[in-house]
Formats: structure tokens, C-alpha cells, sequence
């Protein structure tokens, strides 16, 4: 970064080890670090080395690939909302401060990844 050839550091699948690692070894910790971290996957000890080290926490398939829709009690809670699985595992995301990155070519569905207009308690 010092001599113009990054503007910003990157990773993805860092474990708290790895990133450990590099701020004893001197060296810059990334901005953010893109991981598979959804509600049915938190991974609370990297999420919490995130948050102190101030690394940007971007989920990878934040809605498990679709996997768990219809499994859980999120599917609970999307229907005492009247949401979508899809809209309470991105709100969810939002809420925890992490970028999330839905995936999809339908534009009712893009739209609906925004997940506003309600909050999880």
C-alpha cells in the first residue's frame, strides 16, 4: 500500500490462526475477509477476531447455498414475518455489521436480498 500498488488488503477462508500469524509477523491485516459465515453457520471466534482487529467480515453464500431453507427455526421466523428464509438470513447478516453476497439472476429476487424494511429482535 505504501508504494501505490494496493489500495486495499483482501482475503477469503482466513481462520483467526492465519490472521493471528500475520499481525505477530508484522504484517498489514486485510480489510475484510470473505468467508462462509451465515445464521446457520456463525463462527463466532472469527467473527469476534474481526470486530477487534477491525476486518470487514463479507459472507460467502450467506444463504447456504438455499441447503437449510425449510430445515431450521428460521423458517419459523420467516413465516411469523411474513419474509422469505432468504430475506431473515440476509437481514441477519446486515444486522451482525457483515456484507453479504447473495447470489441470484431473478430480479424479484435481487430485489428481495435487500431485506429492508424489518429488523430481527
Amino acid at each position: 500500500r505504501d508504494r501505490g500498488l494496493i489500495r486495499a488488503l483482501g482475503v477469503s477462508n482466513f481462520g483467526a490462526e492465519q490472521l493471528e500469524g500475520m499481525r505477530k509477523a508484522g504484517l498489514e491485516l486485510p480489510e475484510v475477509n470473505q468467508v462462509e459465515v451465515h445464521c446457520w453457520r456463525q463462527l463466532p471466534e472469527l467473527t469476534s477476531y474481526h470486530r477487534k482487529h477491525g476486518i470487514a467480515t463479507m459472507c460467502m453464500a450467506p444463504l447456504a447455498r438455499g441447503e437449510m431453507f425449510g430445515k431450521t427455526d428460521i423458517a419459523e421466523i420467516a413465516r411469523e414475518l411474513g419474509r422469505t428464509e432468504a430475506e431473515v438470513a440476509i437481514r441477519w447478516c446486515l444486522q451482525n455489521g457483515y456484507i453479504p453476497l447473495p447470489r441470484s439472476v431473478r430480479p424479484e429476487r435481487i430485489s428481495s436480498n435487500a431485506a429492508d424494511g424489518f429488523e430481527l429482535s
